[in-house]
Formats: C-alpha cells, structure tokens, sequence
C-alpha cells in the first residue's frame, strides 16, 4: 500500500513536472519566434519607409515604437502560456493608463512629431523652397522631426513647431 502510493507520488510528481517543462519549453518557442520576427519586421519598417522619408530620425521613432508593442505583446502573450493571464492582464491596463497619461503630457511634442512626419512626406514643403509663414517669407533650411528651420529674407533663421508650420504655411512661386 506504501509502496503503491510512493510510487503514485512519482508518476504525479513526474506528470507535473512535464506539463510544467512543455509550458516553459512553448513560452520559451513564443520568445525565440517572436525575437525573430520582430527583428524582421522592424527591418522591413526601415525598408519600406527609406523610400518615402528620408529623414532617420523619423524611421528611428516609428521602428522604435513598433518593436516597443510588439515585444511587449510577445511579453503578455507568454505570461499567458506560463499561466498568469491575471498578470498580463493588469500589465496590458496599466500600460495603457502610463500611455494615456503619457500621450497627455506629450501632446505638444507628439503634435510636432507627427505633423514633422506629414511635412517631410509632403512634396510640396522641402528643403530650398520659398515660403511664407505668419507673414515672414524665407526658404526652407531643415524639416525636423519636431521643428522646421526658416531662412527669413532678412537672414534671420526662423524657428517653427512643425504643428504650427503644418497650419500656417504658403508656397510662394
């Protein structure tokens, strides 16, 4: 009877230890996959947007954030097969609650950022061509991820928040 019961520990105790060994062995695989396809994918975002920016910069923050998600996707996806999906689950809230409080504080850099990407992407605003903001003419020096950079006729440089320069700009011919 002993016996019987020892031996019915081990085949528990071994049970459980393979079921806990495949769980970790499938997170770990969910790791492995993810590392790799993250790298690929945030290698064809540089690709794929090398040919409409030319700015790094800008490449660099929009690869940055996509790899961020991603890993931290990834991250909740294996807290999940490990068997805490409590735990992900508040992870996945609070991160939104950081970024909602994030996104608020940084409105006015976040504005500038993405009217820089719309700017830089605009064939009608480069570098060398002659505008006219809020009155000021001058020619375009720089289009930067936050701030563009004015020539004015009187040879001063004129620094813009891309957001204001998005509204308030005029092609002169």
């Amino acid at each position: 009877m002993i016996a019987g019961l020892i031996r019915q520990g081990i085949e528990a105790g071994f049970l459980f230890l393979t079921e806990t060994g495949l769980t970790v062995l499938k997170a770990g695989a969910v790791l492995i996959i993810s590392a790799i396809l993250i790298d690929y994918i945030g290698k064809s975002i540089r690709r794929g947007l090398s040919y409409r920016i030319e700015e790094d910069t800008i490449i660099d923050l929009i690869q940055t954030i996509s790899k961020s998600a991603l890993w931290f996707t990834a991250l909740l996806v294996t807290l999940g097969i490990l068997g805490f999906t409590e735990i992900a689950a508040s992870l996945g809230t609070a991160l939104g609650f950081v970024a909602l409080g994030v996104s608020f504080a940084l409105k006015n850099v976040i504005s500038d950022t993405v009217a820089g990407i719309y700017l830089a992407k605009d064939p009608d605003f480069n570098k060398g061509d002659n505008i006219e903001v809020d009155g000021s003419k001058g020619e375009i020096k720089t289009v930067g991820l936050r701030k563009s950079r004015i020539k004015l006729e009187n040879g001063d440089l004129r620094v813009l928040n891309n957001s204001d320069a998005e509204k308030k700009w005029t092609k002169l011919s």
